[in-house]
């Protein structure tokens, strides 16, 4: 394939594509290097001035990849009732009935994920796990809609991106009951993905983002948490809890004190645990903090 930096065969001038007889020629000598050649870019075709349709990539974020037809839009006003007929008999035909509580749990999956502000390559890994948990099930909405939601935090784990349930619960508007009876009907069809040990430093990011704090407290805390687990006081304890604490003491030793409430909202968890945790952490680390 060529390309407009290639130069000339003939003279060795500069070649460029002529979009009028669609080819490629030399500005120097005018000789035609390539007719008609092959585009190997996305199909895009205008059928109006508004709607353009584009042969999308593969993707595990619809039911059939991505490589099926376009669901036509009607939310154009003005289109009629036989437009919106011919989109609904259109829809039935695109979704076999085979496909179509996939077709639902992902529409689910993908509403969540854009409302919770999921990276693409994030969703992606979540359309994968909610189709494999929910192909050849005949679930009703209510449990896709949970389904879909704890595919979301199953995938955030596996990227290394995990949330406390507690919060992600709380911002995806299901029980925390909820969230982990749909994570274990995950887990029981696909196995167990991104079970992993989570590390304090993965929330330390988050918290520190959340207060607004210095990056130096962000590496001050993470420092503390590397003492911690070579003395291996970690064993045990809950990830998020060590976070929290980390992070209220890194911001008391460099004078950006948050209180221990503001700590423990960005995380949802109690006051009490970052006290129970801030104190083992002074104590085994042997440092004194002057109020």
């Amino acid at each position: 394939m060529l390309h407009e930096h290639d130069l000339c065969p003939e003279c060795g001038g500069k070649i460029v594509f002529d979009e009028g007889v669609y080819a490629y020629v030399c500005t120097k000598c005018g000789c035609v290097i390539e007719d008609r050649p092959v585009s190997y870019e996305l199909e895009i075709r205008l059928f109006d001035n508004r709607i353009p349709r584009t042969s999308g990539t593969s993707t595990h974020k619809v039911h059939d990849h991505g490589i099926g037809s376009t669901e036509l839009d009607v939310s154009t006003a003005g289109r009629g009732v036989k437009w919106h007929e011919i989109a609904r008999v259109q829809k039935r035909a695109r979704v076999s009935k085979k496909e179509r509580v996939i077709e639902k749990a992902l529409r689910f999956m993908n509403h969540y994920a854009k409302v919770l502000g999921i990276p693409n390559y994030v969703a992606e890994t979540a359309g994968k796990i909610l189709r494999e948990a929910v192909e050849g099930k005949n679930y009703k909405n209510k449990t896709l809609k949970n389904l879909a939601i704890a595919s979301i935090y199953v995938a955030l784990r596996a990227h290394g991106r995990p949330k406390p349930a507690k919060l992600f619960s709380r911002e995806a508007g299901i029980s925390l009951k909820e969230l982990w009876h749909s994570i274990k009907k995950i887990y029981d069809s696909v196995g167990r993905i991104g079970v992993k040990k989570e590390e304090p430093s993965v929330y330390v990011v988050y918290i520190v983002n959340k207060l607004k704090l210095s990056h130096n407290v962000e590496k001050l805390a993470n420092i503390l948490l590397t003492k911690i687990h070579e003395l291996e006081l970690d064993i045990g304890k809950p990830a998020v809890g060590l976070a929290t604490a980390a992070v209220y003491l890194a911001s008391i030793l460099l004078n950006e004190k948050r209180t221990q409430i503001q700590v423990a909202e960005t995380v949802n968890v109690s006051d009490v645990t970052i006290r129970n945790r801030y104190g083992e952490l002074v104590e085994a680390l042997d440092i004194t903090v002057y109020v």
